[in-house]
Order: C-alpha cells, then structure tokens, then sequence
C-alpha cells in the first residue's frame, strides 16, 4: 500500500513541525483524533520503541535528511503510520 492509499483512509492527518519529535508527534496526533488527553492515551512505549522510531526518522549520522520511508503499528485502538514527510497518519482499527 502506498502513501497516498493511507492517506485517504486516513481519519486524521498530522503534520509535525520541524522541531517536534517523532513521538510527541504521534501522541498529538491520537490525541486530536480520538479526543482524549495527553493523560488519558496509553504510554507510547507500550506499543513501540519509542528511541528507536525517533531514531527512525532522525538525521543520519552525515548530517543528511532521511526524506524516505513510512513505519506503521497499532497505538490506542489505531493505525498509525508515520512517513518521513513529517506527516502522522491515524486510522481507527475496524476490529
């Protein structure tokens, strides 16, 4: 599946600013999808390695941008996808 077949699924598309770690990104975005808190969403490592998806998209060791690829997983009864474009995808789980 591509991008572009998330994305119009997709309930809710994030777009993180420049500044913003990966996770913190993911956590607005399930929050502003599923209307629950910063408080009220479960730990974020109980789902993934929360080091190793900001190491994921994190500069590489040159310097340069890794401007490629996608990583998906289940967090808070959602399917989230989160793309090197900056963008979090949140899909409700149909299940």
């Amino acid at each position: 599946m591509d991008t572009s077949e998330t994305m119009e699924r997709a309930e809710y598309v994030y777009r993180m600013d420049d500044e913003e770690s990966v996770t913190d990104g993911v956590i607005t975005a399930v929050g502003n999808a599923t209307g629950l808190s910063m408080t009220e969403v479960p730990p974020l490592h109980e789902s993934v390695d929360v080091d190793a998806l900001n190491d994921l998209f994190s500069d590489s060791y040159d310097g340069t941008s890794r401007n490629r690829g996608r990583i998906g997983f289940m967090y808070c009864e959602c399917k989230i996808h989160v793309c090197s474009t900056g963008r979090v995808l949140v899909e409700p789980d149909e299940n």
